[in-house]
């Protein structure tokens, strides 16, 4: 569904619930219809064969028990044999098209959900915890899709059972199922509450279980923090109280859910006394046959279970509706977008060659400023390195570059051209990037050096790694560049990590390259190493590096200094320091804790 559509409707849907089931059913279930057709005659075939089942009884007792008739034993359990089988022939190919719609429907919600989520920018994520985002994605996509076959076959299936079942029981006698039937609108208000009740305490549970997984995630993210600081206990008893809340909130939720058949249980045992005391006496004065009343007492027999399935479905709905609107909510994010004053972005190609501009940039992030109206350029083919205290605002400048963060107030121009303008993918195939915490994935070092440029040769690649040095220790591991780097990297140290993301960025060799603190979690050696790779890395190129350590960046073209989202100074090296204002401080600092050369 188009986002803009999407737009619209967001708040109609959220005031009525009930229209995110028709919003389910247009854009996910619907394009099945013809196949669920087909379910639906299935399940309407087993549904009805109970029915018919019920009635075959009456023919036992009148035509084959009661008169000895051993002649029209064989038909009548033919006729019994053949209902039993059409049931199951029925039953399975009804449960295998209900299944396959729903495998189909939860690959494409996740696929599509995963799609919406990618694509959101940062400040959604800053929000959001990834356990958050995990539980919708796996485990309540999954409970949409079982939740609503199994409804939809009660519904269909135990539905004409119903229907079948009591049309026998008022052919046999109408008064003996008014009878049975006399306490069921006494049920009605009562169910009402426990549906309101129910879905109120499913989505607790939803949002309890959310928590479950951000406490999972944390606990398996940050397991060497737990292990150092001894904090294992305190974390488990942390999680051992969630547990207890979901085990609680889930038997209120299984109590209510089990509380209608329990009331329908209570009223079909009035009614059955009814039954057996004024039709019990019409068998006795021979009004009624002893057929008759097998079959009624069958059909009676055989109605409260589909009766207890249905009475379940309101339950169940409810339970399912707490993860549609869950889900459904994330469907209804949508990404800020930036105020472009009605441009658009530009169709031709565009020839990056690195002259990058910030005019009056502000940056705020809920109540706090992050930049405040700084100006500056950075001149194309030259080294810029941006110096300050921590939180100064460095790495929000390179994410503004990259189009990840979208400025407040201001703009950033490459080449003359608004960077709003450009689209994002564009812009971004020409920036190369080197954070401090560049993520691995669990594949091999030669797969997570390629991802920075998929169609990258394997000459490019090796060339990569050798300026990298990530050859230095690859060469060392029984498969080399084929080794997998385990989850997060976890089979590399941080030192191989970090070399592995510098190759990764190199390999794309755009005319821009943001280097953020590259060389933090290396050795002297690696790191003497790695400057001087940048070096050539960097030629021709336009080169933003940020560093505290003043050593790797004083003989930079330009460096421009933060402090507290302000441009506060600009200059080379030499003159900075004759300046004596915060660059020369920091270099003093630096000085006494000997970390310039």
């Amino acid at each position: 569904m188009p986002s803009g559509k999407l737009k619209k409707t967001s708040k109609k849907l959220k005031e009525d619930p009930y229209l995110v089931i028709k919003w389910y059913w247009t854009n996910y279930f619907k394009k099945y219809w013809p196949i669920l057709v087909i379910g639906i005659f299935f399940m309407s075939l087993e549904g009805s064969m109970l029915g018919l089942l019920s009635y075959s009884i009456k023919s036992m007792f009148d035509k084959v028990f009661i008169p000895s008739n051993q002649s029209a034993l064989i038909s009548v359990g033919f006729i019994i044999f053949l209902i039993f089988f059409l049931r199951s022939c029925a039953g399975l190919i009804q449960r295998l098209i209900v299944t396959w719609v729903g495998q189909k429907v939860e690959k494409s919600l996740q696929q599509k959900l995963l799609e919406k989520l990618i694509n959101l920018g940062l400040p959604f994520y800053d929000k959001t915890s990834p356990g958050v985002l995990i539980e919708r994605m796996r485990v309540d996509t999954r409970l949409i899709t079982s939740s609503a076959g199994s409804i939809f076959m009660t519904l269909v299936k135990d539905g004409i059972a119903l229907v079948s079942l009591i049309t026998v029981a008022l052919y046999v006698d109408w008064k003996w199922t008014v009878i049975a039937f006399i306490g069921a609108p006494i049920l009605v208000i009562p169910i009402f509450l426990l549906q309101k009740w129910i879905r109120k305490i499913s989505g607790e549970n939803r949002n309890i279980e959310a928590d479950l997984s951000i406490s999972l995630d944390e606990i398996f993210h940050g397991i060497s923090i737990l292990k150092l600081y001894s904090l294992q206990t305190y974390r488990l008893n942390s999680f051992k109280k969630l547990l207890e809340k979901v085990r609680k909130i889930k038997l209120k939720i299984e109590g209510g859910v089990a509380s209608t058949p329990a009331l329908i249980d209570f009223i079909a045992g009035i009614g059955f006394l009814g039954v057996m005391i004024f039709g019990g006496a019409q068998i006795v004065s021979g009004e009624k046959s002893i057929g008759d009343f097998m079959a009624f007492f069958t059909a009676m027999a055989l109605i409260f279970e589909p009766l207890r399935r249905l009475s379940n479905v309101a339950g169940n709905f409810q339970v399912m509706l707490a993860s549609a609107d869950k889900v459904h909510e994330l469907f209804m994010v949508q990404s800020p977008l930036p105020a472009t004053n009605g441009l658009k972005y530009i169709n031709k190609k565009i020839n990056f060659l690195g002259d990058i501009n910030f005019e009056n940039v502000s940056l705020i992030k809920g109540n706090k400023k992050i930049l405040d109206d700084i100006t500056f350029s950075i001149p194309s083919g030259q080294l810029v390195a941006l110096v300050g205290k921590s939180g100064a605002g460095k790495s929000s400048i390179l994410k503004l570059i990259t189009g990840i963060l979208i400025p407040t107030r201001g703009k950033i121009f490459i080449d003359g051209v608004d960077i709003s303008c450009i689209e994002p993918n564009e812009l971004r195939s020409n920036i190369s990037i080197i954070i401090q915490e560049n993520q691995l994935f669990d594949e091999t070092i030669y797969e997570n050096i390629k991802i920075g440029k998929l169609d990258a040769t394997k000459t490019e690649i090796l060339n990569a790694c050798d300026i990298s040095y990530v050859k230095e220790f690859s060469d060392n591991m029984p498969k080399k560049l084929y080794t997998k780097v385990g989850p997060r990297g976890s089979n590399l140290s941080g030192g191989q990590r970090q070399r592995v993301n510098i190759a990764r960025a190199l390999v794309r060799n755009c005319p821009i390259l943001l280097l953020d603190e590259p060389t933090t979690a290396l050795d002297s050696k690696s790191e003497e190493l790695l400057q001087k790779a940048f070096k050539k890395a960097s030629l021709k190129k336009t080169t933003i590096y940020i560093s505290h350590k003043i050593s790797n960046i004083k003989n930079a073209n330009k460096i421009v200094v933060i402090d507290k989202g302000k441009v506060v100074e600009e200059g080379i090296h030499k003159n900075l320091i004759n300046n004596k204002k915060l660059y020369y401080d920091l270099y003093n600092l630096q000085q006494i804790e000997g970390k310039v050369n």
